[in-house]
């Protein structure tokens, strides 16, 4: 779990003194915030930096606060974000209203500061706990890299992320050469040595920025944001040559060396582009590199 002294608080409030009240009482408990005063103010935060719990008050210069919710979910990476509507709405209808929205709590104005504070700290309890079980689901047993099931939706939010700030986006997608031959020869526990080794390698050599999923058995996908197919090719050829110049040992001390082939697509995301044409082109790319002799990553060449 997060530690609380870290955790970010989005404001979202359209009376700047009582957004900058809110934010004096956080920061005297070393909570980091960011102020929204209207509903673009607010879409142009998410997905600019992790939110941890959104203070939201209903009514806006531009829009209701409310409307928000599913924008603020769907940018959270566990798809589940702490969102505490502060509003002077008295009527028991709009507390049903907020809930049924997706609010994870309400507080009528004026806040008390007491309250608020207690209030954050069980909305962080509960996004930690979220986050626990969520790890769970999302992780591949035995490379601890992330699954299918949620690289698929994080590739998806990351491209639309990308796509509406005018971000560079790539994705490359990567299969282990010969790996059946690894397994017949060298048995599966040494196959399942190559996986975890390809993994290691993988998650030591990326930014932080970048994520990395074991996609099917041999195969992985690395999601490469805000980075155009150049950069990409880069990345992706020195880590190419790390995993073709470490040499695996067997338990019996026998040596040998692996390879693997990739494709990427991406760059610069167009008006008509979609992540499923992205993904087709880096499997297609994938084939490619495979039929014309492996070891070696191809890149989309959209000139």
């Amino acid at each position: 779990m997060k530690a609380m002294a870290l955790a970010h608080i989005l404001i979202i409030e359209d009376s700047e003194i009582e957004a900058r009240l809110l934010e004096r009482w956080l920061r005297k408990h070393r909570y980091e915030t960011t102020i929204a005063l209207n509903v673009k103010e607010a879409r142009d935060q998410i997905g600019e930096k992790e939110i941890d719990v959104v203070l939201m008050d209903w009514s806006l210069p531009d829009g209701e606060g409310i409307d928000l919710i599913k924008e603020l979910m769907d940018s959270s990476p566990s798809g589940w974000l702490p969102i505490i509507m502060i509003t002077s709405h008295q009527e028991s209808s709009k507390v049903k209203e907020a809930f049924e929205a997706g609010a994870t709590d309400f507080m009528r104005k004026p806040a008390d500061e007491i309250e608020l504070l207690a209030r954050i700290y069980g909305a962080l309890r509960i996004k930690g706990l979220q986050e626990l079980l969520l790890e769970t689901s999302i992780r591949d047993p035995l490379t601890n890299l992330y699954n299918r099931r949620y690289m698929d939706d994080r590739v998806t939010q990351e491209f639309f992320r990308c796509k509406r700030h005018g971000h560079p986006f790539s994705i490359c997608l990567l299969d282990i050469d010969h790996f059946k031959h690894v397994n017949d020869t060298y048995g599966h526990d040494m196959g399942d040595s190559v996986l975890r080794c390809i993994a290691t390698i993988l998650k030591n050599h990326l930014r932080q920025t970048d994520v990395v999923a074991r996609y099917g058995g041999e195969e992985y996908l690395i999601l490469l944001p805000e980075t155009n197919l150049q950069n990409a090719l880069l990345v992706m050829e020195k880590i190419r040559n790390l995993v073709a110049s470490h040499k695996q040992v067997t338990e019996d001390n026998r040596e040998f060396f692996i390879t693997f082939s990739g494709g990427i697509s991406g760059g610069q995301i167009q008006t008509n582009d979609s992540v499923f044409q992205y993904m087709r082109e880096a499997d297609r790319l994938l084939y490619v590199a495979k039929e014309s002799g492996r070891n070696k990553v191809l890149v989309q060449d959209k000139n």
